[in-house]
């Protein structure tokens, strides 16, 4: 215990307190990125093509995020509380707030209605176009009686701002939980990660745009550029050289803070680390740029990306856990993955499945109206 400086008893006893679940958990809130990069796109005009994709597959990953906490906490009999019981407020017998219940009992209802709300008004009049094809009842009714392009055109002021006011609670998640780490808790590594909130947004921004190319080739190849494909290389390219800028200024400040002594040694296995996510992020960069001349190089992008953001992600969650509490020394604990893997699959399939469903109900290509 000693040489290792002072240690909490309980640092050996549960030496990884947030789950590898909450690396699973980290990877969906890409679903609020997809979300912020939609709605930005229909305020400034842009992506076009590729928005209904992009709200289909946020709406799909964001609904079922909150699996993520909740399987960490292991009491699903209790999941309701969250909703219920939210200690947002501060108050004599609960003082504080907690980040937590911040962003599982108002923020995420708050932005799951906004996006949802924008999603169908967005689909209105497509909708009523695919219910003349089918009449299909369910059609109908999702078009909200947005039967012509005027109406559809009328309801566009509301659009604009649903959209607006949608993005402040995904902002704040698109870069949860670094907030959390950085903010309330005792880690010395967190604590210590200076950029960690701002590498944390980047990231999740690769690994958002990474599921909408893969997305986008599993539709077809041939739709490739209908779903416009290039411009989501572009913004994917952009993040990933972004996250590995932002990780060599972590590391330098690292380097010239700590240095010299005790606590450098115990930052050495999250450095190394950093150095493969790095060299994956440059990787992930250098193939889109390829990628915007040969598109059909484009398939790789994904699973390097994927690659990229799976390492730096369980480096600043997990591993990052590993160092002690006094930043003094690496423990390398040891920890059964099998059960974890299970249910990290369960949670990302869960956004995959949801994913399927809605991509079968909206179209992913909207043509013949004004928005």
């Amino acid at each position: 215990m000693y040489p290792y400086g002072y240690m909490y008893p309980n640092e050996y006893a549960e030496p990884i307190v947030w789950l590898p679940t909450l690396f699973a958990y980290s990877l969906l809130i890409s679903g609020a990125d997809l979300l912020i990069l939609a709605l930005l796109a229909f305020l400034f005009n842009k992506l076009r093509k590729a928005m209904p994709m992009l709200l289909t597959l946020g709406l799909a990953f964001f609904t079922v995020v909150l699996l993520g906490p909740l399987a960490d906490l292991r009491n699903p009999d209790r999941a309701t509380l969250l909703f219920s019981n939210a200690q947002i407020v501060p108050s004599e017998q609960h003082p504080g707030t907690s980040m937590i219940a911040l962003m599982g009992g108002l923020m995420w209802p708050l932005g799951w209605v906004l996006a949802l709300l924008f999603i169908l008004l967005y689909f209105s009049y497509p909708m009523h176009l695919k219910y003349l094809a089918t009449r299909n009842p369910l059609y109908k009714v999702l078009s909200l009686g947005v039967s012509t392009p005027e109406r559809f055109r009328a309801i566009k002021p509301v659009m604009k701002l649903v959209a607006a006011i949608a993005l402040v609670p995904l902002a704040f998640w698109s870069i949860y939980p670094a907030t959390l780490f950085v903010m309330q808790t005792e880690l010395f590594a967190w604590r210590n990660w200076t950029l960690l909130p701002i590498m944390y947004f980047a990231d999740v921004f690769v690994t958002a745009t990474a599921a909408a190319i893969l997305a986008a080739w599993i539709s077809g190849r041939s739709r490739l550029q209908q779903l416009d494909v290039a411009s989501l290389i572009t913004i994917h390219g952009g993040g990933a050289v972004s996250v590995a800028a932002i990780l060599v200024i972590q590391l330098w400040y690292w380097k010239n803070v700590f240095g010299t002594t005790d606590y450098y040694a115990s930052l050495a296995p999250l450095i190394r680390w950093s150095y493969v996510a790095i060299g994956l992020f440059l990787l992930t960069f250098a193939l889109s740029l390829v990628s915007m001349r040969y598109l059909s190089l484009s398939i790789i992008i994904p699973f390097t990306g994927f690659a990229a953001t799976v390492v730096n992600k369980w480096n600043a969650i997990i591993r990052a856990q590993e160092i002690v509490r006094s930043g003094m020394t690496y423990l390398q604990p040891t920890y059964n993955l099998s059960p974890e893997l299970m249910v990290m699959v369960g949670i990302i399939s869960a956004g995959v499945f949801l994913a399927i469903v809605l991509t079968s109900i909206f179209p992913l290509e909207v043509k013949n109206h004004d928005y």
